[in-house]
């Protein structure tokens, strides 16, 4: 098994032109300023959503907001990320970005490489 830390270079959430890293192992996104980030906006639960740091993958996870989680345009109540996925909280977008070769080869396998 590999091991579960996380990588080096990390992960980030890009919103409104803000690249926010993603340190621990879960993060919580909403509106109220007790998240890790806060989503100032009233669509936006107040506890909406968290990304966990999971056996080696980041899983985004819906905490019954009342606008929905979506992942790449379906909803989802929990779902593995891969760099380059759009996340939408109740309609705004965050995109979901990994600074990792290992990780970055893991999308690159699930969504294929450009000469495919």
């Amino acid at each position: 098994m590999e091991p579960t830390t996380k990588p080096s270079a990390g992960a980030y959430l890009l919103f409104n032109a803000q690249v926010i890293p993603i340190h621990k192992d879960i993060t919580t996104l909403g509106r109220l300023l007790e998240n890790d980030v806060v989503l100032n906006d009233p669509g936006v639960s107040r506890f909406h959503a968290e990304i966990h740091w999971i056996d080696g993958q980041y899983t985004l996870v819906d905490k019954d907001s009342t606008g929905g989680t979506f992942l790449n345009n379906k909803k989802v109540s929990r779902a593995v990320l891969y760099s380059g996925d759009l996340i939408s909280l109740a309609g705004l977008p965050v995109m979901f970005v990994v600074d990792s070769a290992k990780l970055s080869k893991q999308t690159e396998d699930t969504t294929g490489g450009l000469d495919k």
